[in-house]
């Protein structure tokens, strides 16, 4: 039978690990500017986007391409806590594509892409 100390033990290991937890987890996309779908009447000044945890601003990017999958975007994107962002040329009418590769600051990796459209 266990004793004590042995319970002790055990639960503030249990306690540990269940704290340990979040600092596991993947870091998602929360929400974007443009947002996904989006049919713009004018071209947005850039992208932004904001994620549940915190970035690694070396490995986090942004690409934003037309539909010939030319890069529109004006500069290299920036990764500052949980959000990221990059500047964009003045866009045509059109349909775009925006890429992410967020890596959090505990080294996990999330990518996706989304569409919007800039109407005529």
């Amino acid at each position: 039978m266990p004793n004590r100390t042995t319970k002790a033990l055990a639960l503030a290991a249990a306690a540990a690990a269940m704290l340990a937890m979040p600092s596991l987890a993947h870091t998602y996309l929360v929400d974007a500017t443009p947002v996904a779908g989006a049919n713009l009447a004018a071209s947005p000044p850039e992208v932004v986007l904001n994620f549940t945890g915190e970035l690694e601003p070396a490995f986090s990017n942004i690409v934003v391409t037309d539909e010939k999958d030319h890069v529109v975007d004006s500069g290299p994107s920036v990764a500052t806590g949980k959000t990221m962002r990059v500047p964009l040329n003045p866009l045509k009418p059109g349909r775009y594509t925006v890429s992410w590769r967020a890596v959090s600051i505990d080294t996990h990796l999330s990518d996706g892409k989304y569409n919007f459209l800039v109407l005529p």
